[in-house]
């Protein structure tokens, strides 16, 4: 007599198509390294070459430019690459709308909007390399993060005796000068950054990748392609150390990113097998880990909110009036600036002017003040486009947990829309879907069936 077996239900992570797991052979060891290479770099905003008064030309931008060349002769059909000309189209009728009623400075605003392509096209290179070559791009990113928390180290040390290492590295006009606050620095604030313009930057930047790899660790999500044991290692590495990193830095953004984790380790526990091994992690976590993780957050929280510190952009006090400010601009500039903005660059003149401020502190909201409602919409329409991404992983709480770390990052955390992880984050978590598979749980619904049916 023969078994009958129950059909099991299809899912997208069941079965990788070779197109988007392709095998060691499919894959070009020239692109994997220049890869590698571009998750590095775009991790390494220091040093840039100079153009104009406040911009620059990072390393990572050259890369991203040159590896999108493919991009030219490919179909963008049911791809997620129209992501990079919506974000960009607003701009460009903010600038229409400036030259039309002379409100605003036009030939910023025209030497924005390059500078801003430039930066995203690191988005759509990202989306573009990333199902093929996640490997790549993740070791890269590791290793820019173990130097990220070498230098962050070295800083730590050398605070102790009044000096900041390497000060002449920090060169990129595009962020507040780090040569100018070297003293101050190192001699009052005593917060580590690693080679970022300042600890926000640099939390915004990594906390997104340390809690994929801790998710990834723990198995709750799958990359297509599995690690080698050195990229494993590797992982841990960067992921332990980037957590320090952004733990002893002090940055309000602490908070959020050990909230994330909390999420993905009570993911775990609820997921794992009940062994002796696993209720000693489990132990560890809730005597050890969680208490640890609470006191800090609570004590960047309360560094953060609690008043004014020795650098004015590290003040939560002194963000929220730039987000006021720039809101009450939009608000109040009539109809045409409230329909497409106050345009590109322009709202950092008023700021300075209002609040003596270098910046909105926000990059999406100070998108939306540049951009208008036009703007917004744009925001929205990126926002149903990840949305339709996490439907289709099933609602994964992991996906919910990362997004929540970038999102926090642009909205409050930072202000520097020139860091190019952030963009590389949103490249990431837009293709998921060609990057990792859900993991299968052991006693699914459709695998019970399937052993009930075999007796």
């Amino acid at each position: 007599m023969h078994a009958t077996y129950a059909p099991i239900p299809h899912t997208d992570f069941a079965a990788p198509s070779p197109l988007l797991a392709p095998d060691r052979d499919a894959r070009n060891t020239t692109t994997a390294f220049f890869v590698a290479l571009l998750g590095f770099l775009c991790f390494m905003p220091y040093p840039s070459l100079t153009v104009g008064n406040r911009s620059a030309v990072q390393l990572g931008n050259i890369l991203s430019l040159v590896m999108c060349a493919p991009l030219l002769a490919v179909s963008w059909r049911k791809k997620s690459y129209h992501l990079f000309l919506l974000l960009l189209a607003p701009l460009c009728i903010s600038v229409v709308k400036v030259a039309l009623t002379g409100d605003g400075d036009l030939g910023l605003s025209l030497k924005s909007i390059p500078v801003r392509a430039l930066t995203w096209l690191t988005l759509l290179a990202t989306q573009y390399y990333a199902p093929l070559y996640a490997l790549e791009m993740l070791s890269g990113i590791a290793v820019a993060t173990v130097v990220h928390v070498a230098v962050g180290l070295w800083q730590m040390y050398s605070f102790t005796n009044g000096d900041f290492p390497m000060p002449e590295l920090y060169v990129n006009v595009s962020f507040l000068s780090v040569q100018d606050m070297v003293k101050t620095i190192a001699n009052y604030i005593q917060r580590p950054f690693g080679i970022f313009p300042e600890p926000s930057a640099m939390s915004s930047s990594l906390a997104p990748w340390i809690v994929f790899w801790i998710a990834e660790l723990c198995g709750l999500v799958k990359l297509k392609r599995d690690p080698a044991l050195w990229q494993r290692i590797l992982f841990i590495l960067a992921a332990i150390g980037g957590l320090m990193l952004i733990i002893i830095s002090r940055s309000g953004h602490t908070f959020v990113t050990l909230i994330a984790i909390v999420i993905v380790a009570a993911m775990w526990l609820l997921q794992c097998r009940a062994t002796l091994r696993n209720y000693l992690v489990i132990l560890t976590v809730c005597c050890v880990a969680l208490p640890v993780i609470l006191y800090f957050g609570a004590e960047a929280m309360t560094e953060r909110l609690g008043g004014k510190s020795e650098v004015g952009n590290s003040s939560w006090e002194e963000r929220s009036s730039s987000l006021r400010v720039g809101y009450l601009m939009l608000v109040n500039g009539g109809v045409a600036t409230l329909l497409f903005g106050i345009g590109p660059a322009l709202c950092v003149p008023v700021i300075f002017g209002a609040l003596r401020l270098d910046a909105v502190w926000s990059v999406l909201l100070n998108y939306i003040y540049e951009t208008g409602l036009v703007g917004f919409v744009a925001v929205l329409w990126v926002a149903g486009s990840l949305a339709r991404v996490w439907k289709s992983l099933q609602f994964s709480m992991v996906f919910a947990a990362i997004f929540g770390v970038w999102f926090i990052g642009v909205l409050l955390t930072t202000s520097y829309e020139q860091l190019l992880p952030i963009w590389m984050a949103l490249g990431w978590l837009s293709v998921w879907p060609e990057i990792c598979r859900t993991p299968t749980p052991r006693h699914s619904p459709a695998s019970s069936r399937r052993m009930w049916s075999e007796r």
